[in-house]
Formats: structure tokens, sequence, C-alpha cells
């Protein structure tokens, strides 16, 4: 079971197999799994027998390249090695080579997509390779949109350093709660995170919980904002979705 329905078993569908495509390089095999309701062994096999290449030579193609920073530090090394058909040691050569290469300068609204898309589930020394940026941007950046690691990610990070506690949101007070239900229907949500001093995934989910809506216009509002945004600062970003202005 994932949400308490049954897995899918059997034959995939044309379309389950494009959706396998574009989900494992970024979600990773469990986060695969989960949304296309299949065991994490069904997906790894499946991602196997369809995404595997030949062994490759030589340079690495840009292609690779994207692939690789896609999915670095979400995917198994061997599986993504296999998928890009060259050995785990050349893959994690390559990642380093990348990381030797970071950038600086202003955020392009297609950087801060990818921060948003990838922040959550990612270590900060593997958003280096993600986003060619060194850590303390990436930290930085993360704060100015109020990003968190999500609960399963930082759950995880502190079985592996072996503490029993680890940072987390405070409780919401009765004051911000009366904050929260006067913004939320005029405000984004990264406007209302700032001025609480808490992520925009912290805002989304308590106004989910406590059945928050935002009106129609100022959703019109915010939609056009992103969209200007993303088409004035770079022109090539692909649509991607901003949680800033997200609503349950």
């Amino acid at each position: 079971m994932t949400d308490g329905r049954a897995l899918r078993r059997g034959n995939w569908s044309v379309q389950e197999l494009e959706r396998l495509r574009d989900l494992l390089p970024r979600r990773g095999v469990r986060g695969a799994a989960t949304l296309l309701r299949r065991s994490p062994a069904s997906v790894y096999r499946k991602a196997l027998e369809i995404m595997r290449s030949p062994p490759r030579r030589g340079a690495w193609s840009r292609r690779d390249d994207r692939l690789l920073r896609d999915a670095w530090g979400v995917l198994d090394q061997r599986l993504l090695a296999a998928i890009l058909g060259r050995s785990v040691a050349q893959v994690g050569a390559r990642a380093e080579a990348i990381r030797g290469e970071l950038g600086s300068g202003p955020w392009s609204q297609r950087e801060r997509n990818r921060l948003k898309q990838f922040f959550g589930t990612r270590s900060d020394v593997d958003l280096e390779v993600c986003l060619q940026r060194p850590r303390d941007q990436i930290a930085a950046m993360a704060r100015e949109l109020c990003l968190a690691k999500d609960k399963r990610f930082s759950a995880a990070a502190r079985r592996r350093a072996g503490a029993d506690r680890g940072a987390a949101m405070p409780r919401w007070s009765s004051a911000e709660v009366a904050t929260l239900r006067t913004l939320y229907v005029r405000h984004d949500n990264l406007e209302i995170a700032r001025r609480l001093g808490r992520t925009v995934a912290s805002v989304a989910n308590k106004a989910s919980q406590l059945g928050l809506r935002k009106g129609a216009d100022v959703l019109a509002s915010i939609g056009r904002a992103n969209v200007r945004a993303r088409y004035e600062n770079d022109p090539a970003a692909p649509e991607a979705g901003s949680v800033d202005a997200s609503s349950p």
C-alpha cells in the first residue's frame, strides 16, 4: 500500500512508462513509486529495462550532464550509472568535475524554480551539483524563498547522523494562526512566510489544515506575476510550479 490504495501490478501502460521516464531523475525510485502506485522494486526493474544505455566512452554530452544534475542526490548511483551508460566511478568523477565549476551572480528564475523543486529532498552538498552553485549561496537563497527540507528527508538525515532530535519549526501560536487567517486570502505564501518567520511549506500546510483558500483574483494575480517573472528573467525557462504561490 502507498496511500491506502492497492499497488498496481502487471504490465505497464505506455502512459506509465512515459511518466516513469519523467519522474525518475527528479523524484528517485521511492518518489516515483509512490506517484505511480507501483512498488519500489518494480520501478527499479522497469527503469533498468527501459532506460539502460549501452556503455559509452569519451566526452559527456549536454543531455547526459543535465540528467546527472537532475538525478544527483536522489537516484541510486548504480541505477544512474546504468542509465547513463557509464561506470559508477565515472559518474562520481563527472559530478566532482561539475562541482568544480560552480557559478555565482544573480539567480535566474529558472534557477530559483530548480531550487524550489529540489531543495526539500536533497542535501546542500548534493545541491551544489544539481544547481552548480556554492552551498552558502544555496542556503542564502533558500532562506530568502523560505524553503525547508521535507520531513521525511530531515528524519532520514537525522537517523544517518545518529541524532534523536533535529531542528523543527515550533508549534503555531494562537497569534500566528490569527495572523495567518488575516493574511492568507489576500497575500502570497512567500510574503506570509517571511512575515511569520516560517517556511512556505509550513504556511501552506497550516492553511490547508485550517481550510483557508485564496481569492480567485489573488490566485490570478500571483499566476500572472510568476509567468511574467519566468519569461522576463529567463525566456528559455520551462514551465514550472511555484511553491510560494501554492494554494491548498
